[in-house]
């Protein structure tokens, strides 16, 4: 813990003597939320001990024990003590993620740091400097969406924890989230949130699959429902962006440019209404729309994420499904170091 902390100080000493007063608020406000996490670390096997667990949380923390177990086996994904240590939140989520684009625009605005290169997104500890961050891109006229996340990576820097907010959904959320995080490690492309994304992404969608269909072959149907209803959703989102790039590419006058937006978005929720048809009401995306309006930067969220996973899946067919064939050859392509 101690030489984690004099870490995180010596990178934000030297960050405050190269950048911006901004920059380095930033980084300070994610050393102290990273601290104040690490600090609740209670090691997996200290805890399995403990009677005053709940049974619940128990057999949660053991599947994720088999999950992490499965990843460093089956998938060839690192093999370190991030997810031997657990903590408790008595929040939703562990952090809260800022993206923005301008306001005719589907590419997001980017911030480059030292060190780490250019993000598509910003992350937050506290709800309030994600709202305070979003506030800050709409008075400079720019689409804003805020995603609330229940995990990070350290890229291996850290023993990440599994965290409670890890847990709320179902067994293969969880199993998606941790081996997500853990693709973050093995390969991470600097100053490209699309490719890491769509490469963590694709790894949790096939990890998780081939682990339910070892540990709990029963949900593993409906985990192949719920990923083919996912990926009809992520299309038509993906699709309306493409329709608002070449929209915004004609350069209309801003009158008119904003009409054409605001028609795209309806014509949006009519064909979604349209997909829930095919799926006899199922109304599992419904919150996508409610929660947070239709803009530019909500649409690129699925972008990001997303649109690069088809063509990550195809090649890790092409190489039957062999991930360290999988790894090698982005790690050649991109010129990365495996971790």
């Amino acid at each position: 813990m101690i030489s984690a902390l004099k870490k995180i100080i010596s990178i934000t000493f030297l960050l405050s003597t190269l950048s911006a007063c901004s920059t380095v608020s930033y980084y300070v406000q994610g050393a102290s939320g990273h601290l104040a996490l690490m600090s609740q670390r209670q090691p997996i096997t200290e805890l399995l001990k403990d009677n005053k667990i709940s049974k619940q949380r128990r057999e949660q923390i053991e599947e994720v024990l088999s999950i992490r177990k499965f990843a460093y086996q089956k998938l060839k994904l690192p093999n370190n003590n991030s997810y031997t240590s657990f903590v408790e939140l008595k929040r939703k989520a562990i952090s809260w993620n800022v993206i923005a684009t301008p306001k005719y625009s589907m590419t997001p605005i980017k911030s480059c740091f030292p060190l780490v290169g250019c993000v598509s997104y910003l992350v937050y500890f506290k709800q309030q400097r994600a709202i305070a961050e979003a506030e800050k891109h709409k008075k400079l006229g720019h689409d804003t969406h805020i995603i609330a996340s229940p995990a990070y990576s350290t890229l291996g820097i850290f023993d990440d924890p599994v965290v409670s907010t890890m847990l709320t959904g179902n067994i293969s959320s969880t199993a998606e989230v941790v081996f997500h995080e853990l693709a973050h490690q093995k390969l991470y492309k600097k100053n490209d949130s699309a490719f890491n994304e769509a490469f963590a992404s694709s790894i949790a969608q096939e990890g998780t699959r081939l682990w339910l269909k070892e540990n709990h072959p029963e949900l593993l149907n409906l985990y192949n429902e719920h990923l083919q209803k996912r990926w009809q959703f992520f299309d038509l989102i993906i699709n309306t962006s493409k329709e608002l790039t070449a929209w915004y590419a004609l350069k209309r006058p801003d009158a008119e440019t904003a009409i054409g937006k605001q028609k795209i978005f309806a014509q949006l929720k009519e064909k979604y209404s349209e997909l829930k048809k095919s799926w006899n009401g199922d109304k599992r995306f419904d919150n996508w729309f409610n929660k947070q309006p239709l803009n530019n930067a909500k649409l690129a969220v699925i972008g990001v994420y997303y649109q690069k996973v088809p063509e990550l899946r195809k090649q890790l067919k092409t190489v039957g499904y062999d991930f360290e064939k999988f790894y090698k050859h982005y790690a050649d392509v991109n010129k990365l170091k495996q971790h």
